[in-house]
């Protein structure tokens, strides 16, 4: 069965008309004639009844119809699983990241677990320090970190801003502070504070600066992880500045709070090297870069 034929036959009976079925399709009404004919011809049965006023279907044409629609959208869906399918390359997609949690991000990575299934998802939870040396190297198609963690020659990546984020102040949940929605740095003097080593960016430590006020070595405690410093808050050891994406991944067991007149302002950047040729990473920027994108607007759309 010609498939364009059945496609002139179904808008005939839409629109009641092989006339207005011509003009909706582009064609001319003796090819839109000619067309239905072959099909009958070919399924050797009337499938229009016609009269000077109407075309309606016989019983044969009511199921070609009603199986005819079916029809073409299971070969539309075919279509576009086979398009899928020679895009997606390797079928896998690496992504080294920070452990954080990003609401946008999430959304962006399970829309894509469902729009591309057979695409693998490789997420890797890494250290701010061994991200950018993943993607520059390879090793990981995506890098996804804060935009105060990057080094200042980034010529050989593209970039992507997800989402604007800050940082916060996580406390013990029976701290003196932990009621309180915001603070003034010169109000956590006192307080043990507690710093991730030598990690820290330069952004990172400028900002602890502010809020250490020249405290003595005494009252900093420095821890080698991000989540040993969670863990020693949430035992009542300290308190401390961590970006907020790591307070709602990590802080369940604390207080987190706002700082007041400071800004502590920055983004979750997504980044990648410009000659990346894994045909699934336009894939997910798309739905990053639009996350109102449905998924037929994702499967038929164009990517970044």
């Amino acid at each position: 069965m010609n498939l364009e034929q059945l496609k002139i036959f179904i808008s005939v009976l839409e629109h009641k008309s092989f006339t207005k079925a011509a003009d909706a399709m582009y064609i001319s009404h003796s090819t839109t004639s000619r067309n239905v004919a072959a099909l009958e011809d070919y399924l050797e049965t009337r499938l229009l009844e016609r009269d000077s006023r109407r075309v309606k279907a016989t019983p044969a044409g009511e199921m070609l119809l009603t199986e005819g629609k079916l029809l073409l959208q299971r070969v539309a869906e075919l279509e576009a699983a086979i398009k899928r399918a020679d895009s997606s390359g390797s079928g896998r997609l690496a992504i080294a990241s920070v452990n954080l949690f990003s609401r946008q991000l999430s959304e962006a990575y399970k829309n894509f677990c469902i729009l591309y299934p057979d695409i693998v998802l490789g997420m890797y939870h890494r250290e701010m320090s061994e991200i950018f040396s993943q993607t520059y190297s390879g090793e990981a198609d995506l890098g996804v970190s804060f935009s105060y963690a990057l080094p200042e020659d980034m010529e050989s990546f593209e970039m992507l801003a997800a989402a604007k984020e800050r940082f916060c102040l996580v406390v013990p949940p029976d701290h003196p502070l932990a009621q309180r929605k915001a603070v003034k740095p010169q109000e956590l003097l006192g307080s043990c504070y507690i710093s991730v080593g030598e990690q820290r960016s330069g952004f990172t430590k400028r900002l602890e600066e502010i809020i250490l006020q020249g405290r003595p070595q005494s009252e900093i405690l420095s821890v080698p992880t991000l989540e040993s410093l969670f863990l020693q808050v949430q035992s009542g050891n300290g308190i401390s500045l961590v970006p907020c994406p790591m307070a709602r991944e990590y802080g369940s067991n604390c207080s987190i709070l706002d700082i007041e007149g400071l800004d502590t302002s920055f983004d979750i950047v997504l980044f990648w090297r410009k000659d990346n040729k894994n045909p699934s990473l336009p894939l997910l920027l798309e739905l990053i870069a639009n996350p109102d994108l449905t998924k037929a607007d994702s499967v038929s759309g164009s990517c970044l």
